[in-house]
């Protein structure tokens, strides 16, 4: 099955991805590890999305668009795969369906997480990252064993400049206007399915898998 999980800054993706991962038994990609990962192996599309970054650039659509077509019609996605962080336009979107209709594949459903805004400022300004290893931690939801410092790696915790009140509230703005697009053609498509993203993280995911079967069982009806 090829899905796409979506939504605002601080709605819980990640967290989500990790989980279906591990009970859908399929890859979980994000555009901003994959890019992480070529420019560190150096590959060709890696230098070139680099040169990109180094300048403070974003890096092209249509760079982004080959780097992560070229992973999902390899071998480790031949079952299926969990998107997050593509597509982001239009443009990658029609890319994406073409892609996949050429390998017999669809985008069989659209998981998109929603919270009011005061809970994602709350999640958003409240995260505190590890210097090292990058884990996450929130007062409201996971809190480190040591104030100020990681469990994981004993580095200290730190706030990222994006998780600002400030910072945050633009970043909400620009998804709220970067995804409708997405969102009214995966409506118009029938595959758009909201979730409410509030609460225990594990009643969320309770609430995306039973999205899923529903949306298997229907297949299974056809």
């Amino acid at each position: 099955m090829d899905l796409l999980l979506i939504g605002p800054p601080g709605v819980g993706k990640g967290t989500q991805a990790a989980r279906l991962r591990q009970a859908l038994g399929i890859p979980h990609l994000s555009t901003g590890d994959l890019l992480r990962r070529h420019v560190a192996e150096g590959t060709a599309l890696g230098a070139a999305a680099g040169a990109h970054m180094r300048r403070g650039e974003l890096v092209p659509d249509a760079l982004v668009t080959e780097m992560t077509l070229e992973q999902i019609l390899g071998p480790s996605c031949s079952a299926g795969v969990i998107l997050d962080g593509f597509p982001r336009t239009p443009a990658q979107a029609e890319a994406l369906d073409t892609a996949l209709a050429g390998h017999a594949r669809r985008l069989a459903v659209v998981l998109h997480l929603t919270a009011p805004d005061q809970t994602l400022l709350r999640r958003l300004t409240g995260r505190r990252t590890c210097a090292g290893c990058g884990d996450s931690y929130h007062p409201d939801t996971r809190t480190p064993r040591t104030h100020g410092q990681c469990d994981s790696c004993g580095q200290p915790l730190v706030q990222r400049a994006d998780d600002t009140a400030e910072t945050a509230r633009t970043r909400l703005a620009v998804h709220t206007r970067q995804t409708q697009p997405l969102l009214a053609r995966y409506r118009l498509a029938g595959v758009l399915h909201e979730i409410d993203g509030c609460g225990d993280p594990g009643d969320v995911t309770r609430r995306l898998l039973a999205v899923l079967a529903l949306r298997a069982a229907g297949s299974s009806a056809l």
